[in-house]
């Protein structure tokens, strides 16, 4: 059984130093939440509400600091992991009383849907505040996060939380089993943060100078040609990202020295780097914002000859 989780779980060694702290990360969340069934069964801590929100709290402070770890903000996510346990502990004991009295019912599921919820909203707004995600993709990212992690945390529940075998639990199989359970909420989260890795923020002003003082950066507009042709960066050129392996040839050569890079509020220009960083542009720049932080700056919109601009 502890063959069949550890190698469920996707290879550790990426080459990429922020994947490399989200997976160490979450060995780190595996190994506390294993220290916290040792302590409840090894000491048969009695379950309590006060105990369920600590140990919900504790745990939930070190998923926090995980969050942060990548970007370098490991103290600024150690709080809203905290307000993420007790958030998802007092969703459940709330449901356990007024819905579903069962301890393993529908009340369990409910609760893991409220936290990562509220990890991926403080995760993607308060942690990233430099680059936000969208509202949008905060709630797709937190839905992804709460199914595919209510899936995992489903098929390993016997293996955590049932009756131990008569030799005593094996603490390396729950250690391998929680790490199943976390990888999929921890890795929606954090999905196309490592295309961050090496890469720097330009903010609307900084560019709006460059490009009125003519020492600007080559400029690539990710998005689709309808929102390219509908408005744009003033002398940036378009490339979806969705074709960014086939035509990378048809970046200036000059940009592997600078490239500043932007969609409408971020992924696909994420994704886009990591296609073009596989090609061998290092020294890539993301614009702060991207689309939308640029026309909330007041920065000068240039539109493709024949197209309207409501598009």
């Amino acid at each position: 059984m502890t063959h069949r989780l550890l190698s469920a779980l996707p290879p550790l060694g990426t080459g990429r130093p922020l994947m490399m702290k989200t997976w160490l990360g979450l060995l780190l969340v595996a190994a506390v939440a294993t220290a916290g069934d040792s302590i409840w069964y090894g000491f048969g801590v009695r379950h309590t509400m006060l105990a369920g929100v600590l140990h919900g709290a504790l745990l939930l402070t070190v998923v926090g600091g995980v969050l942060g770890w990548p970007s370098g903000h490991v103290v600024k996510g150690l709080p809203i992991g905290t307000l993420a346990g007790i958030a998802g502990a007092a969703t459940y004991y709330v449901f356990v009383a007024l819905v579903d009295r069962r301890t393993y019912g529908s009340a369990i599921p409910t609760s893991w849907v409220a936290m990562w919820l509220v990890l991926a909203a403080f995760e993607g707004r308060w942690i990233r505040s430099e680059a936000p995600r969208s509202w949008r993709n905060v709630v797709l990212r937190g839905i992804a996060a709460a199914v595919l992690g209510g899936v995992a945390f489903f098929l390993v529940l016997e293996t955590l939380w049932g009756r131990p075998p008569a030799e005593g639990r094996n603490y390396l199989l729950q250690f391998a089993a929680w790490a199943f359970a976390w990888a999929p909420g921890l890795l929606a989260l954090t999905a196309g943060s490592a295309a961050m890795d090496g890469h720097h923020l330009i903010s609307a002003r900084d560019l709006m100078s460059r490009i009125a003082r003519g020492d600007a950066p080559p400029i690539l507009d990710v998005r689709s040609e309808g929102e390219f042709a509908a408005g744009h960066v003033p002398g940036a050129i378009n490339i979806p990202f969705m074709q960014m392996a086939s035509r990378a040839r048809e970046i200036p050569a000059a940009s592997r020295k600078g490239l500043i890079l932007y969609c409408g509020h971020g992924p696909r220009a994420y994704i886009a780097a990591i296609a073009l960083r596989r090609r061998g542009w290092t020294d890539l720049v993301f614009l702060k914002g991207h689309w939308a932080g640029w026309q909330a700056a007041g920065g000068k919109v240039d539109v493709k000859a024949g197209a309207s601009s409501h598009q």
